[in-house]
């Protein structure tokens, strides 16, 4: 009796415990996703703000997904992926500008960890006719240089194939083989350079190593294990999966518009992701290359990846394997933005916090410069306990914009006075004796600052940005606009305003 009435005990305590862990289990769960408890407010603060900085800054669409620990825990989307009026979900694709980057790195990685790449090696090891202008130098630069932006190659020639739409299959071999006449800005190994062509470099490596495209890797090894479905490396796939429609700020108002995709230079920047995507590859850096059931690196593998290694410019910031390794408010935090003609994407991680954000937008030029960056770094302050802030332009991007607006409002100004000055000596019965004081004053001198206006705007400022004017046209219509028709006033109106006053009567001897 007692054993009958000591077994009924056992299984109605047992019976408890299950159902009390089932009520647990069900107050922390969602299909799919983790909801730790009490974090509610914090995600319901992360969309009020997002939806009002979305709002104020006239963004069209944005995502932000966010991940703890090995589980997404929110997901949330704004706004319009499309001027129908098509929402944005956690599952529309995006292009990811340069968080593309850090998939090279990983694949690079795996080949790496496969025994079929060494990090010190010569890229001319795995790229036999691999050479820049310095052939010499050119065999000195290793695979690890082109991981961590230190292959000595410039960030104006990463940017120069910006306006490319090459899209053969020979496409990513076709810019590597075009580096063949660049100049190396440093010596190999020296000094942190941000380059895109590094990593078109290093996404050849995968191609010519693995015997696959780059595309067909990164989808069997990337995309594939961490059910990345809905993130692409072909643009026409991606819009047959919804993807969003990119803006540009034109004036500071988003304006649609296609550009095109630069196949050449995949591997650097312009892969496809979705924000619940990007919280699987999250949770596959912060748990030492698992996700799930899938191991996608190695712990000392995606540790690597995640070291700092060299100063990137930045106060207290180093650059690792296509990640900044930074501190936050005295967190540190791991991070790498993107940016193209229309888009913006920012992945942010605290490790110690075991928290990872990504926050995507449909737009981008100098309105909401780095906006996606604050924006993830307020949503992680945000879950933190810390106050958020509004975006604004800073002093530094202000300071840029001057070194375009300046000199082309100047060269406006000198166009006007120019002509103002050319009608009055029009009205006057004769013009003066041409002697040397009238060569001087009246042609040599303004065809002289015409001159220096023009290599001004046409030399200088994309010198001074490293971005060729088809960049401007590209990231900033509006800046480009200005700088060539500036350029286009002064080119046009010096030639006539030496013809008209050439042929001006002048006074009799």
């Amino acid at each position: 009796m007692y054993t009958t009435q000591k077994h009924a005990y056992r299984a109605l305590k047992n019976l408890l415990i299950l159902c009390t862990l089932d009520l647990l289990l069900m107050a922390v769960w969602t299909p799919g996703y983790a909801q730790p408890a009490g974090a509610e407010a914090d995600f319901a603060a992360v969309d009020a703000y997002l939806e009002g900085q979305r709002e104020a800054l006239d963004i069209p669409g944005m995502a932000v997904v966010i991940v703890q620990g090995d589980q997404v825990v929110h997901l949330g989307s704004y706004g319009e992926a499309a001027s129908d009026g098509r929402p944005v979900t956690p599952q529309t694709p995006f292009q990811i500008g340069s968080v593309t980057k850090s998939f090279t790195a990983l694949a690079v990685m795996q080949l790496v960890e496969a025994g079929q790449v060494e990090l010190d090696a010569p890229v001319q090891t795995y790229i036999p006719w691999f050479t820049t202008a310095d052939p010499a130098a050119s065999a000195q630069i290793t695979v690890r240089h082109l991981l961590n932006q230190t292959s000595g190659l410039s960030t104006a020639t990463g940017r120069d194939d910006f306006a490319a739409s090459d899209l053969s299959d020979q496409a990513i071999e076709n810019s590597v083989r075009a580096l063949a006449n660049v100049e190396l800005n440093t010596t190999p190994g020296m000094t942190y350079d941000y380059s895109n062509t590094n990593f078109t470099i290093a996404g050849l490596i995968v191609q010519m190593v693995s015997g696959q495209s780059y595309e067909s890797y990164v989808q069997e090894h990337i995309f594939d294990p961490m059910e990345m479905r809905h993130s692409f490396t072909a643009q026409d796939a991606a819009e047959q999966d919804s993807l969003s429609d990119g803006y540009v700020t034109f004036l500071g108002l988003p304006v649609w518009r296609i550009t095109p995709f630069n196949r050449g230079s995949l591997p650097n920047g312009y892969i496809f992701s979705s924000a619940e995507d990007l919280g699987h590859y999250l949770i596959a850096q912060l748990n030492d290359g698992q996700y799930g059931d899938a191991s996608l690196l190695s712990a000392q593998g995606m540790a690597a990846m995640h070291t700092a290694t060299v100063p990137d410019g930045e106060s207290g910031e180093s650059y690792a394997m296509a990640w900044h390794v930074a501190t936050l408010d005295g967190i540190p935090v791991i991070y790498h933005s993107g940016d193209n003609a229309n888009y913006s994407t920012f992945l942010l991680m605290a490790p110690e916090e075991e928290l990872g954000v990504a926050v995507l937008i449909n737009m981008n030029g100098w309105k909401v410069n780095y906006a996606t960056k604050h924006l993830g770094n307020n949503v992680l302050a945000i879950l933190l306990g810390k106050a958020s802030s509004p975006y604004k332009v800073s002093p530094q991007v202000r300071l840029a914009q001057g070194s375009a607006i300046v000199p082309a409002s100047v060269a406006l100004l000198w166009i006007g006075w120019t002509v103002f000055r050319f009608i009055r000596r029009s009205r006057r019965a004769s013009a003066p004796r041409r002697g040397f004081m009238w060569w001087a004053f009246v042609l040599v001198l303004p065809a002289l600052l015409d001159i220096i206006l023009l290599a001004v705007l046409l030399i200088g400022i994309p010198t001074l940005w490293s971005l060729p004017l088809n960049g401007f046209a590209q990231m900033f219509p509006d800046f480009f606009a200005l700088i060539v028709l500036s350029a286009a006033g002064l080119a046009v109106w010096g030639v006539l305003h030496t013809v008209l006053t050439l042929r001006q009567p002048q006074a009799a001897h």
